[in-house]
């Protein structure tokens, strides 16, 4: 079955960015569109897109600002860049920012149909990538295993190291208790860490995770990391 795919589309020329949503949906099931660079920004830290696509030439805000925040926020984006300018400072200050490719208006169909194909291959393949080492915790709650990294409601949250270790032994070992001694020596390397060191970064992780009952104590036992899914 195929990955299911989410687009930020930001153009502020309305009839171009309707042609252009008519035309990508043949490749994403859903499609966001903004006409400035500030809501796109505010829709991008509220929900988590596969591809961000985004004209240079937007009211108030240049399209490459939005570029430099969202790729601060989060590396890994994949981000496009059209502009109706074949201008090489534009060109190469997008590379520097690490997009994945730039497109200049009028638009070349095919080179942007074989662009589109391309950049959806390999999203579905990072997405089956990401899938088979994703944990669901808890509805809107996920960890990922081989990244080390906690979604809750598509964002992703930040985790210290040790957090990120601490969900990384539990979520390994989910509704089993984990021994005290065996966390210290995963996230400490060492079997003499004080006991309210541990509570203190469990708490911390609790209140990232926010269900209830989502890390259970028992004394004796240690902690146990309890999931419910659906």
């Amino acid at each position: 079955m195929r990955e299911t795919l989410t687009l930020l589309l930001v153009e502020d020329d309305l009839s171009l960015s309707e042609e252009l949503g008519i035309f990508l949906s043949d490749f994403f099931d859903t499609i966001d569109s903004c006409g400035s660079a500030e809501d796109a920004y505010e829709k991008y830290l509220k929900t988590s897109y596969d591809l961000v696509i985004t004209d240079i030439q937007l009211p108030h805000q240049n399209g490459l600002g939005l570029v430099e925040k969202i790729k601060k926020k989060n590396p890994s984006q994949m981000v496009i860049v059209i502009s109706a300018y074949k201008e090489v400072d534009y060109f190469l200050k997008s590379i520097n920012l690490g997009i994945y490719s730039f497109l200049t208006k009028p638009f070349d169909s095919q080179l942007l149909i074989n662009t589109m194909i391309k950049a959806t291959t390999q999203l579905e393949q990072q997405k089956g990538k990401m899938d088979s080492s994703l944990v669901i915790l808890h509805p809107g709650i996920s960890f990922d295993l081989k990244t080390k990294t906690l979604h809750v409601n598509q964002m992703p949250q930040e985790l210290t190291a040790k957090e990120e270790l601490l969900l990384f032994v539990l979520v390994k070992n989910a509704n089993a208790f984990v021994r005290n001694e065996q966390l210290s020596q995963e996230i400490w390397q060492s079997d003499e860490v004080n006991n309210s060191t541990l509570r203190a970064l469990v708490k911390r992780v609790r209140d990232k995770l926010g269900y209830d009952e989502c890390i259970i104590n028992l004394k004796h036992r240690g902690y146990k990391l309890s999931t419910h899914p659906s």
